[in-house]
């Protein structure tokens, strides 16, 4: 009986099968996969477009995997949609609409990747081969077309052949490969030349003596005998109108029209890019000429982070990796380029797509239906195409204005716009000339205003720290052996990743963190950084504890010693905290947020912190099993209570020298234990010990922020950022590009 149920079921199962395979080769079958496949396609559009810059403000790994799931199926979705329309087996003229803006809006500004970004060739003749494929289906139907739907659908293939064109332009033109090499060369020799190193009247908190270049540079050209060439060397014209620097800028008055506070934001916003055109020099390996400049120092210690306000310094480095972002992960044009090819094209495409909305084929669609059915007998409809025409024109003309508004509103063009307008100022102030061009000047005044206020840009990155703690990772670790997880037959991979987001976090970021990296870079320890030497002599322990920070020599030396230190801070953080009303209230959450941000860098993102990758991972990994060991070994370790006690009882298998047969994981474990009972003795009261922790951790963050491997920090960027590579770019920015030296 049940035999012949379930040959009944999978008999019906195969009729249905065969039915609807049937059904999806006829005409109106081919037609509503058309519709499906149109309809998806435009849905990863409008995901790339829209979600596409919302990368690095966001935490979240599956967003990130979603936007880049719509980048990777965009192209092959419309490509494999032309092909089924051009190879279909039915007639209806809706479709040539269909395709025409599809093929439109599939231009997004954004990439995924530094090597999608490489790649720009590639999406180039994707998109000409797509634009093939709507002219030959445009060829195809255009007998039957309205004749003004066929105009209006041939004025928007003639537009995709000119952006298309344009983007060819660009690439060839103005890549990023020629940028790094000619502009950064610019900037690098301008920042070597004799007028700007040799100015000694500055003021960091005024701008006043630093040249750093906003706008204006240029190639200086001699002339020829048949055309003009390149001087090999470089020639500085400081008495160029066209040359705006950040002095120049901030000894300017007041911008007319603008209060203080946006006024300032401004000029921040041109600042940014003054920076990010320095900090591009370490891209190409130039060199950092203003590295031992006093000035250099000063800028970032009294002028950044000069004053009570902790925002600012932050604000500006963000804005600043913002244009690092833009420059490998998007295509927005250069302060350089204008707007007009794009205004023009965005304008002519507004026009185009109102037309064809409101055109009578569209508006008077029930009628040419009837007619076409008459004239055509292969002709095939449904209740939905019309509907369809109409949203993918609506997604069109959306996608163009809000690509349009992101070019607009970009922060490449407010400084652009910025610079204009102070050139222009600075003239009609030499010229005397306000009262000639005062309706100029109002317009001018109004778009100033807009630039200061509108925006699209929702953050420049994530604002979150991960954070690990690797005694609690160990634990609930043993935990889950305890209870046959770990016995499951998983790949490795899955097996990281499943332990990855079990024990690592993203909080944001908080405050009291950036206040008091904050303090510690206004302070005058900044200036000679030592990996927690500092610290140690600031609060008289220098003698007792300096075995731990720049004299520990097990696990490669500054990266065992921030090991150490993670142990000590984590225990410490066992015993109950109690230093609410205090001056050191807030220093507990620095010390165990920074501590637990710098373990999540050397277990999961060793390469932001290190250059030995290799032995960091295979260190932290014999560490985290050492510990896992010790916590199986000991029975009656259930819970953190019992973690913290028994680990007072660990002593290692051997001498204190690794070359006795002892591995350094064990060493590092039991002079963490050591580090955390000497900090308990040495400093009884929780407010001292806590002020002292919060302030080792920053510098030990700041210590380990140095490094020569540029890219990574760059990939990071389009995952949400990290706070090590603000504080890279910050410490760049006050001559600081190598970690200190370890003491023999």
């Amino acid at each position: 009986m049940k035999m012949n149920q379930v040959n009944e079921y999978s008999s019906s199962v195969r009729n249905a099968t065969r039915a609807a395979t049937a059904w999806a080769s006829t005409p109106v079958g081919l037609l509503v996969r058309v519709e499906v496949l149109v309809t998806v396609s435009c849905g990863l559009l409008a995901m790339q477009v829209f979600l596409g810059s919302g990368r690095r403000t966001s935490r979240s790994a599956t967003f990130r995997l979603v936007v880049l799931l719509a980048l990777m199926l965009c192209y092959p979705a419309v490509s494999y949609t032309m092909g089924l329309i051009q190879s279909g087996s039915f007639h209806n003229n809706l479709v040539v609409v269909w395709a025409c803006f599809l093929i439109g809006c599939a231009d997004g500004i954004f990439a995924c990747s530094v090597n999608h970004s490489d790649q720009q060739a590639r999406t180039v003749l994707n998109q000409a081969t797509q634009v093939l494929y709507v002219l030959l289906l445009l060829v195809s139907y255009i007998a039957s077309l309205d004749l003004h739907l066929q105009i209006l659908l041939v004025l928007l293939w003639v537009l995709n052949v000119t952006k298309l064109g344009t983007r060819l332009w660009s690439m060839l033109s103005a890549g990023r490969e020629q940028v790094l090499t000619e502009d950064t060369w610019l900037i690098s020799k301008y920042m070597a030349h004799d007028h700007v190193r040799s100015i000694w009247d500055f003021d960091p908190e005024t701008m006043r003596g630093y040249s750093y270049v906003v706008t204006g540079e240029k190639h200086v050209k001699e002339e020829e005998e048949g055309g003009f060439v390149a001087t090999a060397e470089y020639k500085l014209d400081v008495t160029d109108d066209d040359l705006i620097t950040v002095d120049r800028l901030w000894q300017q008055e007041q911008f007319e029209g603008l209060n203080k506070k946006d006024d300032g934001r401004l000029k921040d916003l041109c600042l940014s890019f003054a920076l990010f055109k320095l900090l591009r020099r370490r891209l190409c390996g130039n060199p950092l000429h203003e590295r031992h400049d006093v000035r250099t120092l000063l800028f970032v210690k009294n002028g950044l982070a000069g004053g009570d306000c902790y925002e600012r310094m932050y604000r500006v480095i963000e804005v600043e990796l913002g244009f690092l972002f833009d420059f490998f992960y998007s295509r927005y044009p250069s302060p350089k380029q204008s707007l007009i090819p794009e205004t023009a094209m965005f304008l002519a495409a507004l026009a185009v797509s109102v037309s064809t909305l409101l055109s009578p084929a569209l508006m008077h669609y029930h009628k040419t239906q009837q007619q076409q059915q008459v004239m055509n007998k292969g002709f095939v409809t449904t209740g939905l195409d019309i509907w369809l025409a109409r949203f993918v024109i609506v997604l069109f003309l959306v996608l163009e204005l809000f690509q349009y508004l992101s070019l607009v509103l970009s922060d490449w063009h407010k400084v652009k716009v910025v610079c204009r307008y102070a050139r222009q100022q600075q003239r009609q102030q030499a010229d005397n000339k306000k009262q000639q061009q005062q309706q100029q000047v109002l317009l001018k005044r109004l778009v100033l205003w807009l630039m200061s206020r509108a925006t699209l840009t929702t953050g420049y990155w994530s604002n979150s720290v991960g954070q690990y703690s690797l005694l609690h990772a160990c634990l609930a670790n043993q935990q889950r052996s305890c209870f046959g997880l770990a016995g499951m037959p998983l790949h490795p991979w899955i097996k990281g990743l499943l332990t990855r987001i079990r024990t690592v976090t993203r909080p944001n970021l908080p405050v009291t963190v950036k206040r008091a990296i904050h303090l510690f870079v206004q302070s005058d320890w900044m200036s000679n950084l030592k990996c927690g030497d500092r610290t140690l002599q600031r609060n008289n322990m220098l003698e007792v504890l300096d075995w731990s920070t720049t004299r520990y020599r097990h696990g490669g030396g500054r990266v065992g010693s921030i090991l150490v230190w993670h142990i000590a801070t984590t225990i410490c953080a066992a015993d109950k905290v109690n230093v609410a009303g205090t001056d050191a209230a807030d220093c507990p959450e620095v010390a165990t947020t920074l501590s637990n941000y710098c373990a999540y860098l050397l277990f999961h993102e060793p390469e932001l912190l290190a250059d030995q990758i290799y032995e960091m991972r295979r260190l932290a990994q014999a560490l985290q099993h050492r510990i896992q060991k010790f916590l199986k070994d000991q029975l009656a370790c259930r819970s953190k209570d019992d973690m913290f006690s028994s680990l007072g009882g660990f002593k290692p298998h051997c001498g204190r020298d690794p070359e006795d047969g002892c591995g350094y994981e064990q060493v590092i474990l039991a002079d963490g234990i050591r580090l955390a009972q000497e900090i308990g003795h040495h400093m009884p009261h929780q407010t001292l010990r806590w002020k002292f922790l919060s302030d080792m951790w920053v510098e030990l963050l700041l210590s380990s922020a140095p490094s020569d491997n540029v890219m990574i920090h760059v990939k990071k960027l389009a995952t949400g950022g990290e706070l090590i590579t603000h504080i890279w770019a910050l410490l760049t920015h006050a001559g600081v590009i190598d970690k200190p030296k370890k003491k023999k």
